[in-house]
């Protein structure tokens, strides 16, 4: 039996599911104390995007919060492709080394692949959080393999079967649940596990979501659609802009866009400029809300929508807004492609659609405006239940001792 009595979690990236994985684990700490001292080890900038986990970790002596210090947090911004993946490992492995830590945890296995197989030995046992196998997804309804996606299909394995080979790994955690049986068929040891991509559910009064929706100003008689977190290209914000521009203004007219997140600086110039023309020819409400929210404000949101965007351009892997959309019970318009779309059409989620096509999106937003029973609210439910984020915590925590 494996001896745990120092864990350390590791994540060097701040925004979306980073902090809230982190959150969780601790959260389920303090509800039920595990048999072992926890380190978070994360960027400086984790103290200022997650306050909440911040605030968690002050309320108990046992649970620490460690920002690498400025000249390592220099070193990896300067980095990039494979060399991060080689530089932060490194760090993990100093860190590792300097607590002393009986178990580490890679919040993010994928990018540390190489250089777990060709860089230093690990300090101590540890595992990893899988996000993005796609060897796979020829198995799924919406996949056509092209000669590019063999090729990505072997190098993935390849470089994963060398990864898992390293004496100190542990037990690889999968967010993907098609992939597990699949990877267990490969790779004898060490142990692969299905980890619930984790959501809280969360109940929003009737008066909380009037607030809100009067505070954004929202007007009368428009359906909301929401697309919420990092709004970028990937997000397919800027298809969905294109799509609204094909529509007659009678349609528009009835449609209130709802943006809530965070803009790169380099997105916000041909996003507002985007935004400007359209409200120029369109008769449709755009709101934009812009910047991180606290968690606890998340739910909310989904909430007052009723329909939720996940129009990802050719996405790899899990979305937290498809479980927070299941969770809030809202139908969701969302790629079709990969493990999303595969998801949205065994739980019925909503319509997968081809979300690279503006055409195919207007349609949909249209269909949206006519249909208002686009989801199974039974198999939402069951989806969002399956992933509760106390079976999330459990899981980690049955497997690693902590």
């Amino acid at each position: 039996m494996l001896k745990t009595d120092h864990v350390m979690l590791f994540d060097l990236l701040s925004g979306g599911h980073h902090g809230t994985y982190l959150r969780y684990l601790v959260k389920a700490w303090l509800e039920e104390p595990f048999s072992t001292r926890l380190t978070l080890v994360v960027s400086p900038d984790f103290f200022t995007v997650h306050q909440e986990v911040v605030e968690l970790v002050d309320r108990h002596a046992q649970i620490e919060l460690l920002a690498i210090s400025a000249p390592e947090e220099q070193e990896r911004k300067q980095a990039s492709g494979l060399r991060l993946g080689f530089v932060e490992w490194r760090i993990f492995c100093r860190y590792a080394a300097q607590i002393q830590a009986t178990h580490a945890l890679l919040m993010y296995f994928d990018y540390f692949q190489l250089a777990i197989a060709f860089g230093q030995s690990a300090p101590c046992p540890f595992s990893g959080i899988y996000f993005r196998p796609t060897f796979h997804y020829h198995t799924f309804a919406h996949h056509a393999m092209t000669l590019k996606d063999k090729v990505r299909s072997w190098r993935q394995q390849a470089l994963l079967s060398l990864a898992l080979r390293a004496p100190q790994f542990h037990t690889l955690f999968c967010l993907d649940p098609f992939a597990v049986k699949a990877l267990s068929s490969r790779h004898l040891a060490p142990k692969i596990v299905h980890l619930p991509d984790p959501v809280e559910i969360v109940p929003v009064s009737s008066e909380t979501v009037a607030n809100l929706r009067m505070k954004l100003e929202i007007e009368p008689n428009r359906k909301i659609f929401l697309l919420f977190g990092r709004i970028t290209g990937r997000k397919g914000v800027y298809k969905l802009f294109d799509a609204v521009k094909q529509m007659s203004p009678e349609q528009c007219q009835r449609i209130c866009l709802l943006l809530v997140g965070d803009i790169p600086a380099q997105d916000k110039a041909a996003i507002d400029q985007e935004v400007a023309e359209i409200r120029k020819s369109q008769p449709i409400q755009i709101l934009i809300q812009e910047g991180f929210l606290r968690e606890a404000e998340v739910p909310a949101y989904f909430q007052l929508s009723d329909i939720v965007l996940a129009l990802y351009q050719r996405h790899v892997g899990m979305s937290g807004i498809l479980l927070l959309g299941a969770a809030a019970q809202k139908p969701m318009l969302v790629s079709n492609y990969g493990l999303m779309g595969e998801l949205t059409e065994r739980y019925g989620l909503g319509l997968s659609i081809d979300a690279e096509s503006p055409e195919e999106i207007a349609q949909s937003l249209v269909d949206c405006l006519g249909n208002s029973a686009l989801g199974n609210i039974d198999k939402m439910q069951f989806f969002a239940d399956q992933n509760h984020w106390s079976i999330f915590t459990e899981t980690i925590r049955r497997e690693i001792l902590i």
